[in-house]
């Protein structure tokens, strides 16, 4: 029987941690903000409407628009039947300067019980909320002063 000697297995643990790691020129395709990840996202429409289409809990994270699409950070907890979110505006528009407007955003679990945490982004069509041909309008999401954020077209 051979004697293994610490140079050799020192050579072989240090081939084995080379082998094993990864380039640091790839990247992690999850972490881009690129127009392929938006694509992915179905767009959602926001509607002129009063009629709520669902009130189940859900929290609202960060929130950018791109162009005419507001982009939500949505959590919300379920993962046994499918969820449906819905946007939709009253048609009013404050007079302020800026111009404000109400826009709230619907959940609906459909009776979904269980308890994972889920988080997904939603992307809404906002050209339903323009005011005038060009300008800006402040939207208020959900009655929350806190959750506004400003649309310019």
């Amino acid at each position: 029987m051979r004697k293994i000697t610490w140079a050799a297995i020192t050579t072989l643990t240090l081939a084995c941690m080379f082998a094993s790691c990864k380039s640091s020129k790839q990247t992690n395709s999850a972490s881009k903000d690129t127009s392929e990840t938006r694509a992915a996202i179905a767009l959602l429409p926001i509607v002129v409407s009063t009629e709520s289409a669902g009130n189940d809990p859900f929290e609202i994270g960060k929130m950018r628009i791109s162009g005419d699409t507001l982009f939500m950070d949505v959590t919300y907890s379920g993962g046994c039947k499918e969820h449906a979110f819905s946007g939709r505006n009253d048609g009013n528009i404050m007079k302020s300067l800026p111009p404000q407007m109400n826009v709230t955003i619907d959940h609906q679990a459909n009776g979904d019980g269980c308890r994972s945490l889920i988080s997904k982004t939603l992307a809404f069509d906002l050209t339903n909320c323009r005011s005038g041909k060009t300008g800006s309008i402040v939207l208020i999401v959900n009655g929350d002063r806190g959750n506004k954020i400003t649309y310019t077209y």
